[in-house]
């Protein structure tokens, strides 16, 4: 019952982008991915169910291939300092309805709170109950951080930026991609 109709009259359509004429389109669908220009804005409407946006707001989203994650297994500092030198990055203005807002700020809350259990669990001389904690501290950490990603880039380069976790219903408002991938 809640599911987009792309036949449906719209119920009230917000104004468009400045660079969003057909003939100059931004972004597109590839299946269950989005494609977008790496500095492009994306259509006003919640890119996790379709709904026209709330909040429209300024995203830096950054990608390197996952070859890097290899350089972990020399030293993190080796891994950290290659990535921030050649990560690639893409800034959209990304839209989220009232319901992903509250719900990507209840994950940055979770993420932030879980320092929490790590400073509890030295209150205590047990080593079972620091395990616990810093148990705890990571679990909440990863929970928190994966759920408050807006986009999930797959790939960003010069031209052309790749992205999952987009849903379908706002993926159906865009055109297809004309040109093949490699």
């Amino acid at each position: 019952m809640d599911e987009f109709n792309p036949y449906a009259a719209p119920e009230a359509l917000p104004p468009p982008l400045a660079n969003s004429s057909p003939d100059n389109s931004t972004c597109w669908r590839d299946g269950d991915e989005l494609l977008a220009l790496p500095h492009s804005d994306l259509p006003r409407y919640c890119v996790k169910c379709g709904k026209p946006a709330l909040e429209y707001r300024q995203r830096k989203f950054y990608w390197h291939s996952p070859w890097m994650y290899l350089l972990i297994l020399l030293h993190f500092l080796v891994y950290l300092i290659a990535a921030l030198a050649v990560r690639k990055t893409a800034v959209h203005n990304v839209g989220l309805c009232s319901a992903h807002r509250k719900r990507r700020l209840n994950f940055m809350l979770m993420a932030w709170c879980s320092v929490v259990p790590l400073f509890g669990c030295f209150l205590f001389d047990s080593g079972w109950v620091v395990g616990l904690g810093i148990l705890m501290f990571l679990a909440m950490l990863l929970w928190g951080l994966i759920g408050m990603q807006i986009l999930k880039p797959r790939k960003i380069d010069v031209n052309l930026a790749v992205y999952r976790g987009v849903s379908t219903a706002f993926l159906a408002r865009l055109p297809r991609y004309p040109y093949r991938r490699d």
